[in-house]
């Protein structure tokens, strides 16, 4: 690394902790996090999650064509709440001298020494999406692969493994040590389809429209995401899973509600993103989220963290869920048939039927970052565990919208 790439990075991360210090006041121990996770957690977390935007601030944009460093092993909060740094084994000098130098020698920071990098781990999932992708009557059921970070591997669910799938999967998809396969289930959306005598409880104009509340298209039940503006047309992202066509109604609490807007651009199974934008006719979109103001954000989530969410099943009862946490950051999905997700992000929570679209959001003081909408659940039942949502900085992207 040049000695101008290290001054302006240092000169960055100079820029960084004055902001960090000018918005502490947003940055406070989140009363439910201590409640679930303990006091010492809280404070460790509070600190490591304000290390962790400085670390994003400064990272290689992969989506841009740049590549991870050498020494980069991947990152992700820990049980003690604070950051695990993974570097390398044999470039650990590199990354003493990289970007991330002064950060590495925080107390909030613990270092790791694993073998295999981010970069490489990356490139292997991007093989095994394109064999999901390009062989969809495969008799390898693939289901899920994602990136372990504590492993530092690539974990690969296979339903019906065994010994001889194993060796099917080594000769036909990849080969490689950072690779482990293990039994898998299959994952599904939470859409289903609604009984059209579902009461009516909007028969008044819309005033406001709350991130979270149902909505029904074309007698498929979803739930409000987040705020988002294209070109000049206001509206909201959802998820849609590819079933509304273009111009369809989008009504309000029931599947005779009233209509608040119109599909303008779905994006169906996009790869890293599935949702569409609606544009908004008659309704003013609450930028008020669980006590918070409801502001965009670039922060692409890591495991470990924590997040909330709030959306609205079929019994109309809206549902915010608090403390649920990352568990892979870089999760993808064989939905069958072809369809194929990526670039989506698992946690701990439930997800229930109708939920798709709910937005997902991270906690930061006064203050909800959108983090993304609900895609699905790894069982799509009414007690689906292992909820996932597509990050919302690949759907806006797709999309082309910016967020409201």
């Amino acid at each position: 690394m040049n000695i101008n790439r290290i001054l302006i990075c240092t000169i960055i991360l100079g820029l960084l902790g004055m902001a960090t210090t000018l918005q502490a006041s947003e940055h406070k121990l989140d009363e439910h996090i201590v409640a679930e996770f303990g006091i010492e957690f809280a404070r460790n977390y509070l600190e490591a999650s304000l290390l962790h935007d400085e670390i994003l601030a400064v990272f290689p944009c992969p989506a841009a064509g740049a590549e991870y460093p050498i020494y980069y092993g991947g990152h992700f909060f820990c049980e003690k709440g604070k950051i695990n740094f993974n570097v390398v084994d044999s470039f650990v000098s590199e990354a003493e001298k990289g970007v991330f130098a002064e950060l590495l020698k925080k107390d909030i920071v613990e270092m790791r020494s694993v073998r295999f990098s981010h970069q490489e781990l990356i490139e292997t999932l991007d093989v095994i999406y394109r064999f999901v992708a390009n062989n969809p009557d495969s008799e390898l059921k693939i289901a899920t692969w994602g990136i372990d970070l504590p492993g530092n591997m690539v974990v690969v669910q296979v339903q019906g493994y065994n010994k001889e799938v194993e060796s099917a999967f080594k000769r036909d998809v990849i080969d490689l040590p950072m690779v482990r396969l293990e039994e898998g289930k299959p994952v599904g959306m939470l859409v289903p389809r609604v009984n059209e005598t579902i009461p009516n409880h909007d028969n008044v104009a819309v005033a406001h429209l709350q991130p979270g509340v149902r909505i029904y298209i074309d007698q498929h039940g979803f739930s409000v995401g987040y705020p988002a503006a294209r070109g000049k047309e206001a509206g909201f992202v959802t998820a849609l899973h590819g079933l509304p066509l273009e111009g369809q109604a989008v009504r309000l609490g029931s599947a005779s509600g009233s209509v608040v807007g119109n599909v303008t651009d779905p994006i169906c199974f996009g790869g890293s993103a599935d949702g569409a934008f609606i544009s908004l006719q008659q309704a003013n979109f609450d930028q008020v989220v669980d006590g918070r103001t409801l502001i965009g954000s670039d922060i692409r989530p890591s495991q470990g963290m924590i997040l909330a969410s709030i959306s609205t099943p079929p019994d109309g009862i809206m549902r915010t869920q608090r403390n649920i946490v990352v568990t892979n950051a870089h999760f993808n999905a064989n939905m069958g048939g072809g369809l194929v997700l990526t670039d989506m992000v698992q946690t701990t929570g439930h997800a229930l039927y109708g939920e798709s679209g709910g937005l997902v959001f991270r906690p930061v003081g006064n203050s909800a970052q959108v983090q993304g909408v609900i895609v699905g659940s790894d069982i799509a039942s009414a007690s689906g565990d292992n909820m996932f949502f597509v990050w919302s900085g690949a759907v806006n992207r797709a999309i082309g919208v910016m967020e409201g």
